[in-house]
């Protein structure tokens, strides 16, 4: 073995050896050169399998973490036109003067300028032939060479460019043998080109070990080639494109093997004319893109030509990542964001990034998981009617009514329930009116009040009694005649609600400070967590949605020009869509008009109810896919013209597919890299500003403690202190009442108003 560091020696082996990290590497060269004259043609190597498989699967026994490579270079140069039609001249040349041939074997012709003897042959021959020419007869007669044998490749027409070659190998290894046999390896990839020509190594090869190009006379020239890429092939070969042209191809689909790198399939680049994100306004980002210049940038799309969105794939892909930072971005910039999160990591996620104060004042946080006491929570009452008139009842009345049988997934069916739960609506709002008008808003009846008001006869007589008496008729004369098992049907949904604490805190306190259509207006920034609360979770999600689809509508009649846009954001649809009893497919057919646009995350389209489904994917405007399943896949590229199923089946994580519309065409899809939250809005995350966002949130949301609004629910255990619902009817009954709580002349509402009562 010769160190590479020395002189070599006269004596050389197969391979070299150099000093490599505490060890020793040996290296094995071979020059390949075509076995025949060039013209001869080598075979064209098939596509399907690849013929850079065998490459792929040699290279797969290459140890490269312990310094091992193996590397096949193939060098080419192209090769003048008028030199190849000089060389395919004299190739004619050649093929004239060798003559007609037969079976390999030359021929002699008198015509062909054969010598003296040659024709005393011919004279002989015809004599013995009876005066017929030699060749004629009944003998067999001997086969001329054509113009392709004598020219080969190079026959004239041909359209095809032709480069001069050179082909290298060189293979390092920790061991000689490892070295040689992954040589061997390497040779034997261009075995998929024999056919009349070849490729054989150069150098000495007829004993066991054949050194090849590692022999010292070889060596030298070798190493300066392949260190400085000079071309002096050992001969001179010439091929043409067609030849070559497998070998200059990255590997296809059809190379199998698992170490190949893949790049997810063929997609066109992003259109020249969609727009850079710098952190502007008025657009939806959505993450780096490469344009057909092959620079990469971040891409965005106007918000006006985003109506919709879909994002589907695997879970932990990505897609909760880019929706939080499209909320975020567009919630930075003026507009309003409603997100939805089932799970409520991406909302825990987002709050660090909401405490800057061009924004803190525009956050609403309801968080639903919640379980400690001291814990605060916002308000959402749907009966309230504070700052409402009289006709508004029916709003009130519909809102609780259509949210309570969406959740129980009534639809056209029970009748009796429908019309006890309206009745039972109908005299709950027209009381809450009535404390209003009375100065005790605090004193509004709740949804958990709706068990008492049926169950409870003596406390709906005297609650009835005391309300407009045509409210009275339907309880004394239909209510009676119903089966006592109606009632439950009605009061199941409510009794559910009333097992999470979070969940009667949240909905049990009188004086709503949640109001969506408040946040539209006011382009606020809502972050909803729903999850936490137990067999609560779908129903509580059923009545927010239900909430934003009453919301919006109730927009209808203004002027489109002063609505304010809100982009509701609902992770993990599929879970949502069961709670949502069809009134996603109502928004999403129906709120555009109203500026309410819904942006859904979910792990496959194809789980979802067919008229989810189809509305979201008819009404669209931005399609984003990450990798799935090939069924789910299948069923997106119909969806994306040019798109094959497999590129999205093979995506690696945190890149997607998209297509949007854009200048009211829809665009090819093209490929996106996601981008991370803590990277793009670095310097809007201030963890340390998180008591800033909480007394912000006290402040406009006047969230109070879950203990103490409990404990105002349900009163004292001894009855020093009556419950909400004592409460009400103690308050009816009195002719001289206690100064209303959060009332004008009661001061602020806050968790002191609470204690005051106690």
């Amino acid at each position: 073995m010769v160190p590479l560091d020395k002189k070599p020696q006269p004596a050389s082996p197969a391979e070299t050896r150099q000093a490599c990290g505490g060890g020793e590497r040996y290296v094995a060269r071979a020059e390949l050169v075509l076995a025949r004259p060039d013209h001869r043609r080598l075979n064209v190597a098939s596509m399907d399998p690849d013929p850079l498989r065998l490459l792929a699967v040699a290279c797969a026994h290459v140890d490269s973490a312990r310094g091992e490579q193996a590397e096949l270079i193939v060098d080419l140069v192209p090769v003048a036109g008028w030199r190849v039609a000089r060389w395919r001249r004299r190739l004619m040349r050649r093929a004239q003067a060798r003559g007609p041939s037969a079976y390999g074997q030359r021929l002699v012709d008198g015509a062909s300028g054969a010598g003296r003897g040659a024709r005393w042959w011919q004279v002989l021959v015809e004599g013995l032939n009876g005066g017929r020419p030699a060749g004629t007869g009944g003998g067999r007669l001997p086969r001329q060479s054509d113009l392709a044998d004598g020219v080969g490749k190079f026959v004239p027409g041909a359209d095809t460019q032709v480069f001069a070659v050179q082909v290298l190998v060189r293979v390092t290894a920790r061991h000689p043998a490892r070295a040689q046999a992954r040589l061997h390896q390497v040779m034997t990839v261009l075995d998929a080109w024999r056919g009349e020509n070849w490729w054989r190594p150069v150098g000495p090869r007829r004993t066991n070990w054949r050194p090849y190009s590692s022999v010292w006379w070889r060596r030298r020239s070798f190493e300066r080639r392949y260190a400085t890429g000079e071309f002096a092939p050992s001969r001179r070969q010439w091929v043409t494109a067609q030849e070559v042209a497998a070998l200059l191809k990255p590997a296809s689909k059809r190379c199998v093997a698992p170490n190949v790198v893949r790049i997810g399939g063929v997609v066109p680049p992003a259109p020249a004319a969609l727009p850079t994100w710098r952190g502007q306004r008025g657009v939806v980002p959505l993450g780096r893109v490469t344009g057909v210049d092959g620079r990469t940038r971040l891409g965005c799309v106007p918000q006006q030509n985003v109506l919709f969105g879909a994002s589907l794939g695997k879970s932990g892909f990505g897609k909760s990542e880019l929706a939080l930072l499209q909320a975020l971005a567009l919630g930075y910039g003026g507009f309003g964001a409603w997100f939805l999160d089932p799970h409520g990591a991406a909302v825990h996620k987002a709050l660090p990034y909401l405490t800057h104060p061009a924004v803190i004042d525009r956050v609403v946080l309801i968080d639903l998981s919640v379980k400690d006491p001291a814990a605060r929570i916002a308000a959402w009452n749907p009966l309230s009617m504070e700052d409402r008139a009289a006709w508004q009842v029916q709003d009130v009345v519909g809102a609780v009514v259509g949210g309570l049988a969406s959740a129980q997934g009534w639809g056209d069916g029970a009748p009796r329930a429908r019309a006890i739960l309206s009745h039972a609506a109908q005299v709950l709002a027209h009381l809450s009116l009535r404390m209003c008008e009375l100065g005790r808003p605090d004193l509004q009846p709740t949804i958990f009040t709706i068990p008492r008001l049926l169950n409870d006869e003596m406390w709906r007589q005297s609650v009835l009694a005391l309300l407009p008496p045509r409210l009275s008729v339907f309880w004394r004369t239909t209510f009676p005649r119903y089966e006592g098992s109606a009632v439950p049907v009605v009061t199941q949904t409510i009794e559910q609600l009333a097992t999470s604490d979070s969940l009667r805190a949240f909905l049990g306190q009188p004086r709503s400070s949640y109001c969506v259509r408040r946040a539209m207006d006011e382009s606020k920034i809502v972050l909803l967590r729903c999850s936490g609360t137990g067999s609560g979770d779908q129903i509580i999600t059923s009545l927010l949605l239900f909430d934003l689809f009453l919301a919006g509508h109730s927009r209808e009649g203004l002027d489109p020009s002063l609505l304010r846009t809100l982009f509701a954001f609902c992770d993990e649809l599929r879970a949502i869509d069961g709670a949502a009893r069809g009134y996603i497919a109502a928004i999403l057919e129906q709120l555009r008009k109203y500026e309410v646009r819904l942006m859904a995350m979910t792990q496959m389209a194809m789980r979802l109810s067919d008229e989810t489904r189809l509305a979201l994917m008819q009404n669209q405007s931005l399609l984003s896919a990450t990798a799935a399943d090939s069924d789910e896949c299948a069923f997106v590229a119909k969806r994306m013209p040019q798109l094959a199923p497999d590129v999205l089946e093979h995506q690696p994580r945190f890149h997607y597919v998209m297509s949007t519309m854009l200048g009211g065409r829809r665009t090819t899809p093209f490929r996106v890299a996601g981008l991370a939250i803590d990277e793009v809005l670095a310097d809007y995350h201030h963890p340390e500003r998180l008591p800033l966002l909480e007394e912000a949130l006290d402040r406009n949301l006047g969230r109070h403690p879950v203990g103490d609004v409990l404990a105002r629910l349900d009163g004292s255990d001894d009855g020093r202190i009556p419950a909400h619902d004592d409460l009400i009817l103690e308050r009816l009954t009195t002719r001289h009442p206690a100064p209303a709580l959060g009332s004008p002349n009661s001061g602020a509402r806050g968790s002191e108003n609470i204690t005051e009562i106690a």
